[in-house]
């Protein structure tokens, strides 16, 4: 495991009371999480013609002023078909004061050069007020620019198209930020930690023609925040690959706890084991 990861993640083990509402929604996308003043959960969800439509949630820092995770469903219905929107807007289910202004990217401060990452990508919500809500500041994150078009870009796409495999999957994304020691500002001067690295994992429902059952399978990866160069990205991507396990182990999260309610502890242990 990379060293730098053995660290206690403060911002992930925020004190707090544990919260109920990952049990409570029962998303398989959740992880679980506390609550305390500075880290809190938001959820949002849009009106389609179909009816209302979970998008994605969050656990946002405060203090940090970026998302310590985002998790959401991900398939061909949330994806949908459309365009980026770049509609760069403040989160509509978070007050303004709590979060920072990226209308333009962001501003020089102890580091220079971070551009807005998302954390759900624009294209997995094709759906137009989908898409827009990928735009909310708070889905955003200080991201090397060769990572965001090089790499991470290239993991989105595999992420997607594993979903695209499976009957369902589910996706957590956060950012890894221990030495905290890098910031930049947004256009108020409001300070904005870069995290030193990033993790994807994502959780997929293959339907078992054989037996006309279900089996899980689960993927995960630990991305530092730089420059992965512009080719070779499947055998990059692999040499960064964790099972869930070794990725709870870094950030200090239990990451999929819904699935023991559907598959028991012991099938739910062989997924994160990569078993």
């Amino acid at each position: 495991m990379i060293s730098f990861l053995l660290m206690a993640l403060a911002a992930l083990s925020a004190a707090g009371q544990v919260s109920t509402k990952t049990a409570e929604l029962g998303w398989l996308e959740l992880p679980s999480f506390s609550e305390d003043p500075e880290h809190f959960f938001v959820s949002h969800h849009t009106d389609e013609y179909w009816g209302k439509q979970r998008n994605y949630s969050l656990f946002w820092d405060q203090k940090r002023q970026i998302p310590m995770w985002v998790a959401y469903p991900l398939n061909q219905g949330v994806i949908g078909k459309g365009k980026r929107s770049g509609a760069w807007q403040y989160d509509k289910f978070m007050a303004s004061k709590k979060q920072p202004n990226l209308r333009r990217t962001y501003q020089a401060g102890s580091v220079e050069g971070y551009i807005r990452g998302h954390l759900c990508p624009s294209n997995d919500r094709m759906r137009p007020g989908m898409n827009e809500q990928t735009f909310y500041f708070t889905n955003m994150a200080p991201q090397d620019p060769y990572l965001n078009g090089g790499l991470w870009a290239w993991l989105e796409e595999h992420v997607q198209q594993l979903a695209l495999s499976a009957q369902e999957s589910w996706v957590v994304t956060g950012c890894i930020d221990t030495d905290q020691g890098n910031w930049v500002t947004d256009v108020t001067g409001k300070r904005i930690a870069v995290p030193e690295a990033f993790f994807k994992a994502v959780l997929l429902r293959y339907q078992d023609d054989a037996d006309n059952g279900e089996r899980y399978e689960a993927h995960a990866w630990i991305v530092k925040n730089r420059n992965y160069g512009f080719s070779g990205f499947d055998q990059k991507a692999e040499a960064l690959e964790v099972n869930i396990d070794q990725l709870e182990d870094a950030i200090g999260l239990d990451l999929f706890p819904n699935l023991v309610r559907l598959v028991g502890t012991a099938a739910a242990g062989d997924v994160e084991a990569g078993r």
